[in-house]
Order: C-alpha cells, then structure tokens, then sequence
C-alpha cells in the first residue's frame, strides 16, 4: 500500500505470483512469439508424457505377462514327467540299449 493508505494507480506494485512475474517480464523484454515458444514448449512437455503413461503400462503389462510365461516355462522344465517319455514303444518289451530289437505298439 501506499502512504496515505491509497491504492497503487499501476498493477506493478501489486504481489503476483512468482511465475506470472516471470512470464509478464518475458512478455515486456523479449515479446509476445518469445511467450508463444514458452507456451509451446510446455504443451509439448505435456503431450509427451501423455504419450508416455500408456508406454509405460504396455511395458509394465509386458513385463508381467513375461514373469509368467518364464515361471510356466520354470515349472514345466523342472517337473519330472508323470508317464513313459517314449509313446511310440512300450517299455516293458523293448531291451535297454538297443533301440534296433524295440517293438511298435499299435
């Protein structure tokens, strides 16, 4: 406030926030197409992370769906098989080593 209790004639002695000084002294100094860069510079800044929240859930999504096929993939190679692992010969006829006396089940 002024002396007197006045109010200032001039919106400069008025408290602004910080950003808004800052962006009214770019206006004055360097001009209105210096505050258009500004401006475009941060929609850019805005689209990009837009863009980049859906990327990071694919990736997040991918990388789950990989933990699983890989503890599938774990499971599967580590579990001892439940049956004979040759189905086309039947164990009980055929001579261990040699595959040449082995006798087609059908």
């Amino acid at each position: 406030m002024t002396p007197g209790g006045a109010r200032p004639s001039t919106p400069d002695a008025l408290a602004l926030n910080p950003t808004a000084a800052l962006l009214r002294m770019l206006l004055e100094n360097r001009g209105t197409w210096a505050l258009c860069k500004v401006f475009a510079a941060f929609a850019l800044f805005l689209a990009l992370h837009l863009i980049r929240i859906p990327l990071v859930l694919l990736v997040r999504i991918l990388a789950g769906v990989i933990g699983e096929l890989d503890g599938y993939t774990t499971r599967q190679i580590t579990t001892p098989p439940r049956g004979p692992i040759n189905h086309y010969y039947d164990p009980a006829t055929t001579m261990a080593g040699s595959w040449e006396h082995a006798r087609v089940r059908t």
